[in-house]
């Protein structure tokens, strides 16, 4: 039985295959989104995942920031600071948690060549850059 031969793989500005491109993208979050970005202008596979790793590296570096500075600044609370070092290191936790669940989800469909969309941060994405969604 011969074995399907798969479609090839369009090459991007960088000279690396789409998936390839898109994969460093979804790795290297927000660094690797923004160099894609200004790199890439021809494929828009790469310039979606680019879009995509720019939008989820920033929400996901901005909820460790907004939790942070909330624990900070509650956990100091006389009484009821410890309860909310609690609360925060478990939201922490779970926001690590569910990150890097959609981040390894991300870089295997980024690699396998699907087009995919991390949830609530690709509404960002569509609103602000139209057309490559």
């Amino acid at each position: 039985m011969a074995e399907a031969i798969p479609p090839p793989v369009t090459a991007s500005d960088t000279g690396l295959p789409s998936n390839v491109a898109a994969g460093i993208c979804s790795i290297f979050h927000l660094p690797g989104g923004i160099i894609f970005y200004f790199i890439e202008k021809k494929d828009l596979f790469v310039r979606h995942w680019a879009i995509q790793s720019i939008f989820f590296g920033a929400t996901w570096i901005g909820a460790f920031l907004a939790i942070s500075i909330l624990s900070g600044i509650l956990g100091h609370l006389p009484g009821i600071g410890l309860i909310f070092g609690l609360l925060f290191a478990l939201l922490w936790l779970l926001v690590w948690l569910g990150g890097t669940i959609l981040w390894v989800i991300g870089i295997i469909k980024a690699f396998s060549g699907q087009r995919w969309e991390y949830p609530i941060t690709s509404m960002l994405g569509k609103r602000y850059f139209p057309n490559l969604s």
